[in-house]
């Protein structure tokens, strides 16, 4: 069942008028004064992104309340993806190429909203005065933000990533937003466990992961980047071929029915990191308490100042690099199936009451009112 088959978005045409401008993707109002400009950039999206969203193929938290305000009545210019600045692409052009719809279609108090930290040459000719309009990036944890004085604000997505916001930008607006799951999306199914799944990649901790397969009986299932792998899983491990770009890759559609929906649990088993650089597993935690899963996840980086599974009920954490306490939440939640399901549930709440892209989407809006 692909997930464009019960997904039912409002068509874009039926309030909305997209057009091209800048090199954007604009989506503006159909009747009546646009509001606020946003220009929209990140590390993924784009406009073949946006077309899978509105087909039912993408949650809406891939643009990052983008999709929300554009029903508060913001108009919203939507760039195509940049990648990493300093590993992954020449640095010219990389933003610059969009210093014209930054500096021409943005007016004053528009935002250029960066949901990364990517940017680099728009926010140096903010701090130039070349252009006139608000910056605003996204941290998700303690990593670099070039050029951050010249932010107008900077959103944080957990405790640590706000106090880094704050000693990096001392005159910026610094909210810690946290984030958001869309609800239409993803939509809880009955418990009914098959397999452990591992499908986060990000900093996977592939080496505890393996040690604790080889001294438990418990199947798992690892989605990884292909089926041939340097580490010689043992026979309660499947590996699946996830891919690397939209030709390949799972879709969401298939991760949710396929993978997910007979999940026991979600495994998000990263590597340690002490210094909260990263938030690496957030994502994977919150898709998995969205469809009412519980996690079993390495307490460690930025996320564990965010959400605690022991407190919140919605999981199990356990020491970074250890397998014996990997086993052990394994074997413990294969053992008490009634107890599991009652963490997914509590997820579910949680993700409902909180971690949802309306609530999301609201802190933003107030957010940018107070630029």
């Amino acid at each position: 069942m692909e997930v464009a088959q019960v997904i039912r978005r409002e068509p874009v045409e039926a309030r909305f008028v997209e057009s091209r401008d800048y090199g954007l993707l604009v989506i503006s109002p159909k009747a009546g004064t646009a509001g606020r400009r946003i220009l929209f950039t990140n590390i993924s999206g784009g406009a073949e992104a946006w077309e899978r969203l509105k087909a039912g193929l993408l949650p809406s938290n891939r643009f990052w309340g983008c999709w929300e305000l554009l029903r508060m009545g913001y108009e919203i210019g939507i760039a195509e993806p940049l990648p990493d600045f300093y590993f992954r692409h020449k640095p010219i052009p990389h933003d610059l190429r969009y210093w014209k719809a930054a500096r021409s279609w943005l007016r004053r108090d528009d935002i250029l909203y960066c949901a990364h930290n990517v940017m680099y040459w728009l926010p140096l000719l903010k701090m130039l005065s070349g252009l006139k309009c608000h910056v605003v990036s996204l941290l998700y944890a303690k990593e670099p933000l070039a050029h951050s004085g010249a932010h107008s604000g900077i959103i944080a997505l957990n405790p640590a990533a706000a106090s880094h916001a704050r000693a990096l930008a001392p005159k910026a607006k610094v909210a810690h937003l946290g984030w958001g799951m869309d609800l239409q999306f993803y939509q809880p199914q009955p418990y009914d466990p098959h397999w452990f799944l591992s499908c986060g990649r990000t900093r996977r901790d592939d080496k505890t992961l393996h040690a604790a397969a080889c001294h438990t009986k418990q199947p798992i299932r690892v989605i990884a980047h292909s089926k041939d792998q340097p580490l010689n899983w043992p026979a309660n491990v499947e590996i699946v071929a996830g891919g690397d770009d939209w030709e390949s890759r799972l879709s969401y559609a298939a991760l949710f029915e396929q993978h997910y929906t007979p999940a026991a649990a979600s495994l998000v088993v990263v590597r340690r990191d002490d210094i909260d650089y990263t938030a690496c597993g957030f994502t994977g935690m919150l898709e998995a308490m969205a469809l009412a899963r519980p996690v079993i996840a390495t307490k460690t980086g930025a996320v564990r100042g965010e959400l605690d599974l022991d407190k919140t009920g919605c999981g199990l954490s356990i020491p970074p690099g250890d397998p014996d306490a990997l086993v052990e939440a394994l074997d413990r939640m294969a053992a008490e199936p009634e107890h599991a399901e009652a963490m997914g549930r509590a997820g579910r709440n949680l993700v409902q009451s909180h971690y949802n892209m309306d609530r999301f989407a609201r802190d933003l809006h107030e957010f940018f009112n107070g630029l």
